[in-house]
């Protein structure tokens, strides 16, 4: 097997990224009881930015990703919502972990859900897209930057810098603190961005035995359905800079998406829902997304890039 045998894994080095990493590591081991498989080093200090501070995750996944095509790590362990569309032709998305929950969780005073909330109520949100949903379903809402770990904005809204804050499901529960949530948000409310709650382990196109070992860890329907939402994204915008929600759910050799395209002020939300064959989903995923565009998303996504270049 030769090198394969000294797998060097890199990850982010907030708390979240780490668990994840040790998660695969361990599974990995399992899978492959006589490889040797270790964690890069990470240097001096570490993220005190958690996964919700999307701008930063991106940049520090973009490094990460840099490393791998020199050769300087082995695989890199991502949240898959932080992946560029376009990626290194030297690289590829080699599995994505069995899926968690891909929705978004409301951690709130009191435990209040978002219908429960007082008027102008302040929550913390972090992407433009969930902004947007929220805004869209309760246009009251005082909406604030929720960038940051789960612990900073925790401790915000206990000294009452704000009564609430959303947080990724899945990333929730990887630390263990769903005791605080007080809703889920289903799609009716917000529906998530290409690839939450999916872990996905890139690699290199050319360490195909490395490539099989993370096969062997990953789940094929997740892989599937992170596929379809990206491909959603980069039909909606090339650079997946868009405000777009998708949501792909794979059952054996079926799926359907779900996908939302929404005015950051809220004032307009377009969505949209198909289903059929897996083999079919090139042709399905275009027709949505044209379908979507047309009724009013093209509008809403030139405004959106047109408001990111004026700054």
């Amino acid at each position: 097997m030769g090198r394969a045998k000294h797998i060097i894994i890199g990850s982010r080095r907030d708390e979240l990224s780490m668990l994840c990493r040790a998660h695969v590591r361990a599974a990995l081991l399992e899978a492959h009881p006589n490889a040797e498989f270790m964690d890069a080093p990470d240097g001096p200090g570490r993220d005190d930015r958690g996964p919700a501070d999307r701008k930063i995750g991106a940049r520090r996944a973009a490094t990460l990703l840099q490393r791998l095509v020199k050769g300087e790590l082995d695989v890199v362990v991502l949240d898959a919502c932080l992946i560029p569309l376009q990626i290194a032709g030297t690289l590829e998305i080699a599995a994505v972990l069995p899926r968690t929950n891909p929705f978004d969780a409301l951690v709130s005073v009191e435990s209040l859900i978002l219908d429960e909330q007082p008027e102008n109520a302040s929550v913390a949100v972090s992407d433009p897209v969930k902004r947007g949903q929220l805004l869209y379903y309760r246009s009251d809402l005082k909406l604030v930057s929720g960038d940051g770990d789960f612990n900073g904005l925790f401790e915000a809204m206990n000294r009452g810098a704000v009564d609430a804050f959303v947080y990724p499901a899945a990333d929730v529960e990887m630390l263990n603190q769903q005791e605080h949530v007080a809703e889920v948000f289903t799609t009716s409310i917000c529906t998530p961005v290409a690839g939450q709650g999916a872990i996905a382990l890139v690699g290199r196109r050319d360490r195909k035995e490395i490539a099989s070992m993370l096969r062997d860890i990953g789940d094929r329907s997740a892989a599937a359905e992170v596929e379809i939402e990206r491909m959603f994204l980069e039909r909606v915008a090339k650079d997946g800079r868009a405000p777009v929600g998708v949501l792909a759910n794979v059952e054996e050799s079926e799926f359907e998406i779900e996908a939302a395209i929404v005015a950051v002020d809220g004032s307009e939300k377009i969505t949209g829902i198909m289903s059929g064959a897996l083999a079919d989903r090139a042709r399905i995923v275009e027709k949505l997304a044209g379908e979507i565009l047309s009724s009013g998303g093209e509008e809403i996504v030139a405004s959106f890039r047109k408001q990111k270049a004026n700054g």
